[in-house]
């Protein structure tokens, strides 16, 4: 792949803005394997620490203290992951958690040297967040997690202070959610002027069917700086130990047919086993002729 898409792709991820789009972008590619191969559609799903980052308040949905990681080999040489630790009680729920990206590395140029000087420069990004959920009765909730987020492009650098909001309902067998995502303000700008932050709003619903075995979630959402997404997912569990999933949404259907891909490009996939107090999903998502992404996703029960 040439610098110059390398290029492109990178500030998409994790640059900063232009007039239409938002700084600290890392922060909106979507964590986990579970609700990645299902679309993304994951605001209203509840029980899962993903939660985390999609909305805080369906972690009231867990019962019992768990690790979570996220691994993502994306395109290119770039990386990204996540962890995050639950603590759930009777009335409550706290949790910590981390989410990197590493844009790799790239050759420096300039105009006297337009094919590379031999030196390298590279881009990193984090943000680690605190979560607190209250509630309010066994099938309503709310949380928040403040994050400080901090992003580096060569000799560059930036950060701000951001929070998640969210609120989880359910009355029966469907589950409803409801997140703002990354607000808040840079506090250091990446060169003269600040960022708009990639706040987002989302809501969602989820519902269970066939005793439990079969999961269909819907979400909704809107970047203030970007364009309206509609997303779908479902998730098959023929046995308690395997669950098949897939999904889609209108972004990923956007980004397949610029780059000149088909409908399955459109589209994720994935697969879920657990035993004992593991679990293993796995994500995977074709991006036309860029490549295809792998994420891997490790759950423990403590």
């Amino acid at each position: 792949m040439n610098k110059f898409l390398a290029a492109v792709i990178l500030a998409m991820i994790t640059g900063t803005a232009s007039a239409d789009t938002a700084g600290f972008a890392f922060l909106q590619v979507p964590t986990g394997a579970r609700a990645v191969a299902m679309g993304g559609a994951f605001t209203a799903v509840p029980g899962d620490p993903m939660g985390l980052y999609w909305n805080p308040a369906t972690l009231a949905g867990m019962q019992e203290q768990m690790f979570t990681s996220t691994y993502t080999g994306y395109l290119m040489d770039m990386q990204a992951g996540f962890a995050g630790w639950v603590n759930p009680s009777d009335n409550d729920l706290v949790g910590v958690s981390v989410n990197y990206f590493y844009g790799g590395s790239f050759t420096r140029t300039s105009m006297m040297h337009p094919t590379g000087n031999g030196e390298e420069f590279s881009t990193n990004s984090v943000s680690l967040g605190g979560t607190y959920v209250y509630k309010l009765g066994p099938s309503l909730a709310v949380g928040t997690t403040a994050k400080f987020v901090y992003s580096s492009i060569d000799t560059y650098s930036g950060n701000a202070f951001l929070m998640d909001v969210g609120a989880w309902y359910k009355p029966a067998l469907v589950s409803f959610g409801f997140a703002v995502r990354n607000a808040g303000i840079q506090t250091k700008a990446f060169y003269q002027e600040n960022d708009p932050v990639p706040t987002t709003i989302a809501a969602g619903v989820s519902a269970d069917f066939l005793d439990d075995k079969l999961l269909v979630a819907l979400d909704a959402s809107y970047p203030l700086h970007g364009d309206f997404d509609t997303a779908l997912g479902v998730e098959y569990s023929p046995m308690e130990m395997l669950s098949i999933r897939a999904g889609g949404n209108l972004h990923d259907k956007d980004a397949a047919d610029n780059a000149g891909g088909s409908f399955i490009d459109a589209l994720a996939f994935g697969a879920g086993t657990n035993w004992n107090r593991f679990s293993l999903d796995y994500a995977f998502k074709p991006f036309a002729d860029l490549g295809n992404i792998h994420r891997f996703s490790l759950g423990i029960t403590l």
